[in-house]
């Protein structure tokens, strides 16, 4: 967990505008696509812009991925570089996952919240190797589940930067979500015996012996 979030922060710091300027985008055309909506007094005028915003968040989730990924290449991504996605599967595959998460929310909270950390790397997946979007979840549930516990604790502090973020007065998650997404990253080459490229002074972990191209 602390390699994880040591990781993001020192691949941040070291190109933080891009990152900062893609939360700022992604907050703003967000908040005027469902702003146009909620100021509509037509109900099927507000239904079209609140999935059109559905829609463009789960652009902006591959985005944060790719732009992430770039990073764990030892690259610099520029905003351009975040779009590099094939639209169609980062759009399916957030969309099964927010509707398994919806889904299992409603059978007594717990399910929902399981679905989602077992699922949370289907689009890691996707964007990293080009999979469908069933692909994508399955290889999310089998890598997640066998590597749960340290994953676990991974995702609570990842969720405790964020509020963290959150609580100073917003501007906090131009750190933390970034840094969180980097971090998340890195487990996910770590688990998976992908690239990690060097960050900081010290060069990282070695990973275990996972081959790139297993199958799950």
């Amino acid at each position: 967990m602390g390699d994880a979030i040591s990781y993001g922060w020192n691949r941040y710091k070291d190109n933080a505008l891009p990152w900062i300027l893609m939360v700022l985008i992604a907050v703003i055309v967000s908040g005027v696509i469902s702003g146009i909506g909620r100021a509509s007094s037509a109900l099927w005028i507000e239904l079209v812009f609140g999935i059109i915003s559905a829609i463009v968040g789960y652009v902006f989730q591959g985005a944060f991925v790719r732009g992430a990924l770039d990073e764990l290449d030892g690259g610099k991504p520029a905003i351009g570089n975040f779009f590099r996605l094939n639209f169609g599967p980062v759009i399916i595959t957030a969309l099964l996952v927010a509707i398994g998460t919806y889904i299992g929310l409603i059978l007594i909270i717990i399910p929902g919240i399981i679905f989602a950390f077992l699922a949370y790397w289907s689009l890691t997946f996707v964007v990293d190797r080009d999979l469908d979007a069933i692909a994508g979840i399955k290889a999310s549930f089998s890598v997640i589940s066998k590597n749960a516990g340290p994953l676990f604790l991974l995702a609570l502090a990842c969720i405790g930067l964020n509020i963290v973020g959150a609580i100073v007065c917003l501007v906090g998650l131009l750190v933390s979500i970034p840094v969180t997404v980097i971090a998340s990253t890195y487990a996910y080459r770590f688990f998976t015996g992908g690239q990690i490229a060097a960050a900081g002074l010290a060069a990282p972990q070695a990973p275990p012996p996972y081959p790139p191209n297993q199958q799950y």
